[in-house]
């Protein structure tokens, strides 16, 4: 997949000099997926915490192009719906017996074409998606 942006650590979106903590900084607002446009966008929302620098953007959006795989698997019943906002890591999800969730690749390695980008939640949802692009 294409994007114009980084995920290092599987909570900081990194891009030109931006460095923003998706897991701290941020909370997950809403998706929107177009099956007939093939499209893919996710919005976020800057916390309201006191620890958030001021000159954090006030809002963040992902849009994923040309959608071929779109997944959503459900959250824990037993966590509080608190925690549907707050992502866990950004990563990927992988079809193979030897990943058990999302998996975070380190910064020397690199994603099989194959595997979906995929968000995990503190809730225990999961979002995987495979597109041709992502971009901020």
């Amino acid at each position: 997949m294409n994007r114009d942006f980084e995920i290092v650590g599987g909570i900081y979106l990194v891009q030109g000099s931006y460095e923003l903590d998706l897991h701290n900084n941020f909370r997950f607002m809403k998706l929107d997926y177009s099956v007939a446009e093939r499209r893919l966008v996710l919005n976020w929302q800057r916390s309201k915490g006191d620890w958030v620098k001021s000159d954090t953007p006030a809002a963040l959006t992902i849009e994923f192009k040309e959608v071929s795989e779109f997944r959503f698997m459900p959250r824990d019943p037993e966590i509080p719906f608190t925690e549907d906002d707050c992502i866990n890591s950004f990563g990927y999800w992988v079809d193979e017996d030897w990943a058990e969730g999302v998996i975070i690749v380190e910064p020397d390695q690199k994603a099989e074409p194959q595997w979906l980008s995929a968000i995990d939640f503190m809730s225990g949802a999961v979002l995987a998606v495979q597109a041709v692009s992502a971009k901020r």
